[in-house]
């Protein structure tokens, strides 16, 4: 028996359950919410005079890591049979089980990275070869429900938190250039005013094609998608990294909730070709959500002090962004054709 999705086919029997699916996106919360907890110890609490590599902060990451691969070779261990150990893979797993190798070797290698330089407190921590080794590993682990749903169908919900998953990683490790948190830079910019809204302005861009990528990427995947699925997006991302790694959590939230929120309402209420509607619903919710980012900040944090052309600026370019990415995934009403997918 077989189950066709997209030309292709696969055996119904190796496919894995909405269930199993389930637990390793389970697997994967834990993973994630491992890093981000280890991540506030690295830039909160860790004395790098007595702290080395067996921490608890670590033993929450890794112990995630353990369940994920497993859960993982138990899916493997049901389906064994005698065409070989690469046909014992459900299909859109197979990538992970390479990332399981992947980040295992990345975890010695951090071991030992740890035990020969110390640990790291700041923006090294995200730029340590070994630490982006096993931010490789994880992405192609954590990818498992995503592409597992895209081999052989599922809830839009499981693939839309393997991508929220996914863009935490990339918020977590993009930190320093993001305005979410305290980065260190900011000890810097605050007391040099063209490198402050330099890096301020940088990071909505990082962090606004981070936004674009993510939910354009869905938008082109999948026919349906419910309401609420850009808010959970854009939105827990940047919550989850204000309270790990910063101290002004309320621009976070009040910036990921507007744009979610409003992108989830345009994408029901513009009509129009996918291009011009994914366009204008996607711009008009990124620019709300820096407005509304910037404003509180305005309120809440006294570090804003940014010229009048400079945080409108940032607004109208936030949105240009978006726009130029919708343009890119779409192409143009003359090319190949796309997906006229209906929110």
């Amino acid at each position: 028996m077989t189950v066709a999705l997209e030309g292709s086919t696969v055996r119904s029997d190796l496919a894995a359950s909405a269930q199993e699916n389930l637990v390793t996106l389970l697997g994967g919360i834990w993973l994630t919410a491992g890093l981000f907890i280890d991540g506030y110890a690295h830039a909160n609490i860790i004395d790098t005079a007595t702290e080395d590599f067996f921490t608890p902060w670590h033993g929450i990451f890794y112990s995630g890591f353990t369940f994920s691969a497993a859960w993982i070779g138990y899916l493997m261990y049901r389906r064994q049979n005698a065409n070989g150990i690469r046909a014992w893979i459900p299909p859109g797993y197979g990538w992970a089980v390479i990332g399981l190798g992947v980040f295992a070797l990345g975890g010695v290698g951090d071991l030992i990275w740890h035990q020969t330089f110390g640990v790291e407190t700041g923006i090294d921590a995200l730029l340590s070869p070994t630490h982006l080794v096993l931010l490789f590993g994880l992405i192609l682990v954590l990818a498992a429900p995503l592409q597992a749903v895209l081999r052989t169908g599922g809830s839009e919900w499981m693939a839309i938190s393997s991508v929220t998953i996914l863009a935490l990683l990339a918020a977590f490790f993009t930190t320093f250039a993001r305005p979410f948190s305290d980065a260190w830079t900011l000890e810097i910019a605050s007391r040099q005013e063209d490198i402050w809204a330099a890096w301020t302005v940088a990071g909505i861009i990082v962090s606004t094609m981070i936004m674009g990528v993510s939910a354009l990427y869905l938008l082109q995947r999948f026919p349906s998608l419910p309401f609420g699925f850009l808010t959970v997006v854009w939105a827990v991302p940047t919550i989850g990294e204000a309270y790990s790694l910063g101290n002004t959590p309320i621009p976070a939230i009040a910036g990921g909730l507007t744009a979610g929120l409003v992108g989830d309402v345009l994408l029901r209420t513009v009509s129009g070709p996918p291009r011009a509607r994914f366009g204008v619903s996607l711009s008009l919710a990124a620019m709300a959500g820096w407005a509304a980012w910037t404003f509180a900040g305005f309120v809440e944090a006294d570090t804003f002090r940014l010229e009048p052309e400079i945080w409108t600026g940032q607004i109208v370019v936030s949105g240009l962004i978006m726009a130029g990415l919708t343009m890119l995934a779409f192409g143009s009403p003359s090319g190949p054709k796309t997906n006229n997918s209906e929110v």
